[in-house]
């Protein structure tokens, strides 16, 4: 498939080793690989999850050798087994998994919304119910967090893309939100349209962010929260600095659902959503 061509950064960034690694296993025969008439080394995601399923490499962060049947269909035990591995903080079965599924087909906005996202709602209903404490929450957090970054190569087109330059997009969590694997998701899927991403903490100041918009002359703004409390005002000031600029603005999460938002913000429902939103105006900046 040739939307699974990866080049040698994207696999070392999958595998969790440095481009040296992956060249020295690709020129030993270890790991196949093609060239291209430039000579650059190209990579098939299946052979990749296939050469480590081979040889069970103990290198730290390399993929595990291999998916439970069914986690590797859309449904019920993918979210299940992801849950699981997030609870165990085992970041390589959830790249494992991310991968698994690509090669069935799927592309990442679907799987962070048919996977990742349910996944973070089971957890999120059993801390609810005291079936997990803080603690474990905030270890399934923070290897799905690990694991969006890993699978930065599975959102990008194949190969080494060469792009133009989409503009400057500011994704955050709006200030007084705990929780960011949203906008990082949302980050994942931006840098592989193209844009250049400044992705500011969880907790950033209302009118710091607007600064930071007006600074970066930010083409498309990306609002995250769970919570409704105070929301309209940040969007408030977030779509007035992006009118100056003259970016986007698009919100989402059960927080935005619940606001009074501006007509300037167009609330977002999925991931798949945000993609198509930013290959859109992608394709506008490209013009």
């Amino acid at each position: 498939m040739n939307t699974d061509v990866l080049s040698t950064r994207q696999v070392a960034t999958l595998l969790g080793v440095g481009e040296a690694t992956v060249k020295r296993w690709a020129d030993a025969g270890e790991i196949e690989c093609f060239r291209t008439p430039g000579g650059h080394r190209k990579f098939r995601l299946r052979d990749v999850t296939g050469f480590v399923q081979k040889r069970q490499y103990e290198t730290p962060g390399v993929l595990p050798d291999g998916v439970p049947p069914g986690a590797d269909e859309l449904g019920d035990a993918a979210i299940e087994h992801f849950k699981n591995a997030a609870l165990r903080g085992e970041t390589p079965a959830l790249v494992a998994q991310l991968a698994a599924l690509r090669l069935r087909g799927h592309d990442l906005p679907t799987l962070f919304d048919e996977v990742v996202a349910p996944a973070l709602h089971r957890i999120g209903e059993e801390w609810e119910r005291r079936k997990l404490s803080v603690a474990e929450e905030h270890v399934a957090a923070q290897a799905i967090l690990d694991a969006i970054a890993r699978s930065q190569p599975l959102a990008e087109p194949p190969g080494e893309p060469v792009r133009p330059d989409r503009g400057t997009a500011i994704v955050a969590a709006v200030a007084g939100e705990q929780h960011d694997i949203a906008a990082r998701m949302a980050a994942c899927l931006l840098r592989a349209r193209g844009f250049e991403v400044l992705a500011p903490l969880a907790q950033t100041p209302a009118r710091d962010l607007a600064d930071l918009i007006l600074r970066s002359r930010a083409v498309l703004v990306a609002l995250s929260s769970t919570i409704a409390d105070g929301v309209e005002e940040q969007v408030r000031l977030s779509a007035a600095a992006a009118a100056q600029t003259g970016g986007k603005v698009l919100v989402g999460g059960p927080g935005m659902q619940k606001a009074r938002l501006p007509d300037e913000a167009r609330l977002m429902t999925s991931m798949r959503m945000l993609d198509a939103e930013a290959a859109a105006a992608g394709r506008r900046k490209s013009r």
